[in-house]
């Protein structure tokens, strides 16, 4: 399978890319030292709906090859990421008798990887955790870095980890049955890519637009191989987000992060409210004299994602107040990633109030 390597203080882990794989989950779970001493026991965790679908696929593989697969159901969505619905996960964990050396295995959406993710990095002070992601957002990033979490609310992501999985296994295949507005989200994930790193791969999703768009799988994997490089090379740099490096990540996510917590997570989905960040980002860049050239590239992949209007009578205020407690605040400040150009991002924490709100306005969003 061609594995992509995460090499982290904490941990070395493949992540393993491709169609039809699935099936080589039990063979992998049984072949790591981790797992070894598992007495052939496992915990899964996922929705309800995905146990009637891959989730359900996974296990019964686990079955067939003679592990015993204890079921956990979180709620969809964001649902997942509360204190009250971790509590219920512990119990689940407690009542299946998971020990120190049972793998937790994560499928779903970043919704679900992040909040078993911070399961398994906590329960019993730590056990095995396996991330088997199932939408594109999930496969090109979330499931990539060992960022687990839930919210507050006050906060997205407030509560959480840094907790390496001790493998990754994305099977594009999974995409086949995804919502179409789910899989547009999650393509905001390698258009960021390609906008903060890698020039190349952002002329070749604007080339091949309508094939990506489309859900065809070959150009599905690529993106996600690509996209799974590049985070693997920011996270090996920089695990635990201090030095800067894995903070490029974060473009679009300031503001995207800030939309979310304003609308109560009931608008926009994940990766929409990133493309309005990543707007955003794109007209503070430009109102600095930066991304003169590439600005028509860049702004041609945003054109081929979808958005939601933006939330009637929301203001630049709402959202400056909502990113004062974002995990980038450095000193007070807030940190936003800007490009010079595609390929060349930088961090700046200097942007101002009025400067937010000039940017908006010249996006034609706010008055």
């Amino acid at each position: 399978m061609n594995p992509i390597w995460v090499r982290t203080a904490s941990r070395r882990y493949a992540v393993h890319v491709g169609r039809g794989i699935l099936g080589s989950l039990p063979g992998l779970l049984a072949r790591h030292p981790a797992c070894r001493a598992a007495g052939g026991s496992a915990v899964m965790v996922s929705d309800a709906s995905l146990f009637a679908g891959p989730a359900g696929r996974a296990a019964s593989a686990l079955e067939r090859a003679g592990w015993r697969v204890s079921r956990g159901v979180l709620p969809a969505g964001e649902a997942a990421k509360t204190l009250s619905s971790l509590d219920k996960l512990y119990g689940f964990l407690l009542k299946s008798g998971a020990e120190r050396r049972t793998p937790l295995v994560a499928v779903g959406g970043g919704s679900i990887g992040d909040a078993a993710g911070f399961a398994a990095a906590t329960y019993q002070r730590g056990i095995p955790l396996v991330h088997v992601p199932t939408t594109f957002l999930a496969q090109a990033d979330s499931a990539i870095g060992g960022k687990t979490a839930v919210d507050h609310p006050l906060a997205k992501n407030a509560v959480g980890a840094f907790y390496q999985p001790i493998f990754v296994l994305a099977d594009v295949e999974t995409l086949r049955t995804l919502p179409r507005r789910q899989l547009m989200s999650g393509l905001a994930e390698a258009v960021k890519c390609a906008l903060v790193f890698d020039p190349a791969f952002a002329r070749r999703l604007a080339a091949r637009w309508p094939r990506v768009r489309a859900g065809d799988l070959a150009e599905l994997e690529h993106a996600v191989r690509t996209s799974v490089a590049w985070k693997a090379r920011a996270v090996s740099a920089d695990e635990f987000d201090l030095a800067g490096k894995r903070e490029l990540l974060n473009f679009g996510h300031t503001l995207g992060h800030a939309l979310e917590w304003a609308t109560g997570y009931r608008g926009a989905l994940h990766g929409e409210a990133v493309v309005w960040g990543m707007r955003a980002a794109l007209e503070l860049s430009s109102g600095r004299g930066w991304l003169r050239r590439d600005r028509p590239l860049a702004d041609a992949l945003l054109d081929g994602l979808a958005a939601p209007a933006w939330p009637r009578g929301l203001a630049s205020s709402d959202l400056w107040a909502a990113m004062r407690r974002d995990k980038k605040v450095r000193a007070g400040r807030n940190v936003f990633v800007l490009l010079k150009r595609i390929g060349e991002p930088a961090r700046v924490d200097d942007v101002t109030k009025p400067e937010l709100a000039a940017a908006l306005r010249r996006l034609g969003v706010t008055k």
